[in-house]
């Protein structure tokens, strides 16, 4: 999973169309004497008669820290190993190339990973621990702004923002040369800003040293774990970001809707609304041409900013999004989705991560048959549905190609079509608290993923002659009530401790829950 995150990220940064200036400027060795400021630690550099540099630090607050560099070339280094407590105190590995910049007035050193991307800074300074203090003080007291474009940036500092923060920081560096964006949060955002000026075509961006540099370590910032970040709390925050990153945006429209789906934010469906996202989606002037949205026949994997997609789906158009993170589409009281294809799904998320569906009923306003389903997911990590009441006129409740670590919780799926659910090439795949019935016709359950779950579902009411589960992996089972004359693949069920309870009759209803389930339940 890490490994796939890294190539995404290295993806996002090959696919910046910019003019960046080159970092590999005239070579220049680190010399004797010479120190470095991290934002933290002070460095002296000792050098050996092969070149290769021992880097003492001192800081304030702990003893002194030593890292290694091997010399490469002039102007290229590699770190060569840990100091003698076994860690490094700089961010990288061993191994890991340290280029030399020189240029513009600047001299600064840059950690790469293997894949060429800068993790960390180390500026040259003349100036004493205390000297440096100060100045790492008053930086963070510097309007943000002037630091992105006159400072190279270290991680101490980039410690006093959130993960959203360096998001807008890292875009601001763009917007500042008249950038044009496909993120709607992000146009919105800049919008807003008297200095935004959007260019004709982003390939006429140039980007200065500093800037190139800090736009690089923003990224990677942004893809290191919390709990391997340095983190400082920041006295004031900027309110527009705050604004920006977490508002809630409550929708009573369609086009509402459409208009305020972006990355990092909770749209509210207002109460008794029920959209029908047809009316929309069935209008291709809505789509074609604008930045973030798209109408095609099929809707593809790639690309890394977020999109819109109206895409065909034999008798009309559904709703597909793409490369969305941290969304949550939630219902106030009594709203709904809907749509009017036989094919469509209501939802179809694609790589998309950290999103969440919530307190709503999804379903069609026909029934359908062969293809589509309410909610579809392909590829994509880590997103939920809960509280919810998915109806059927879809051919499946749900259908997932390629997902990872989906969760569903406390949610009713009814009157499907084709079957319950089919789940494809997945891993992760959890269910708890959820009722399914009512459904037909063919494989209810079909699946060949990983790590399938039941937690304290039922199964009752659906159509006798379908098989219940039909499953090339294993499926367990906890606490789970299973009415059904037709098991299908019972082997390869899963059943932990004996708590399930089995039946064969093809009509039985059982009691209500003791906690109610689906929208408008207090939990």
């Amino acid at each position: 999973m890490i490994t796939m995150r890294m190539n995404i990220l290295r993806v996002v940064t090959i696919l910046f169309t910019i003019h960046f200036s080159l970092l590999n400027t005239s070579a220049q060795n680190i010399k004797n004497g010479q120190k470095f400021w991290d934002g933290k630690r002070l460095y002296t550099a000792t050098i050996d008669d092969a070149g290769n540099v021992t880097m003492n630090g001192e800081s304030k607050d702990m003893g002194g820290d030593t890292f290694l560099l091997n010399k490469v070339r002039d102007g290229r280094y590699t770190i060569a190993a840990n100091n003698k407590y076994g860690w490094l105190s700089i961010r990288g590995q061993v191994g890991w190339r340290v280029d030399y910049v020189q240029e513009q007035g600047l001299n600064f050193l840059v950690v790469r990973n293997p894949y060429d991307d800068c993790v960390y800074t180390i500026t040259l300074t003349p100036d004493d621990l205390k000297t440096c203090l100060a100045r790492q003080k008053q930086d963070e007291e510097r309007d943000v702004s002037w630091m992105l474009q006159n400072r190279v940036l270290d991680i101490h500092y980039l410690g006093h923002f959130s993960k959203p923060q360096l998001r807008l920081l890292r875009n601001e560096i763009l917007a500042r040369h008249g950038w044009r964006f496909q993120s709607k949060d992000l146009q919105e955002h800049f919008g807003k800003q008297a200095w935004y000026k959007p260019v004709a075509d982003n390939k006429t961006i140039t980007l200065g040293l500093i800037e190139t540099t800090n736009l690089q370590l923003l990224k990677t910032e942004e893809a290191v774990d919390d709990d391997n970040r340095v983190r400082y709390e920041r006295v004031e925050e900027a309110p527009e970001m705050a604004k920006a990153i977490d508002g809630v945006i409550t929708v009573t429209t369609e086009e509402q809707f459409l208009n305020a789906l972006g990355n990092r934010r909770t749209i509210e469906i207002g109460e008794d609304i029920h959209l029908n996202l047809s009316r929309m989606l069935e209008q291709e002037d809505k789509f074609s041409g604008i930045p973030g949205r798209s109408w095609v026949t099929i809707a593809k994997r790639g690309g890394q900013e977020p999109t819109i997609v109206s895409d065909y789906c034999g008798d009309g158009q559904q709703l597909t999004l793409k490369n969305f993170e941290h969304l949550t589409i939630r219902g106030k009281r009594n709203s709904s989705i809907e749509v009017d294809p036989r094919y469509a799904f209501c939802l179809n998320f694609m790589d998309c991560s950290d999103c969440c569906v919530e307190n709503l009923t999804i379903g069609h306003t026909e029934g359908g048959y062969c293809d589509g389903g309410v909610i579809g997911f392909t590829g994509g990590s880590e997103n939920t549905i809960r509280d919810c009441d998915l109806y059927g006129c879809g051919t499946y409740g749900l259908v997932t190609h390629e997902t990872y670590a989906l969760t569903i919780l406390r949610t009713n799926v009814h009157d499907c079509t084709y079957g319950i659910m089919e789940l494809y090439d997945s891993d992760g795949i959890n269910f708890e608290d959820c009722d399914f019935f009512n459904n037909r016709e063919y494989e209810l359950i079909s699946s060949n993923s990983l790590n399938v779950a039941f937690r304290g579902c039922r199964f009752f009411a659906n159509w006798a002659d379908a098989p219940l589960f039909q499953s090339a992996e294993d499926i367990m089972l906890y606490g789970c009530e299973i009415h059904h004359p037709n098991i299908g693949a019972r082997t390869r069920l899963i059943t932990p401790d004996n708590d399930c309870t089995f039946g064969d009759e093809p009509a039985f209803v059982p009691k209500p829950r003791k906690k109610a389930i689906g929208p408008d339940v207090e939990n």
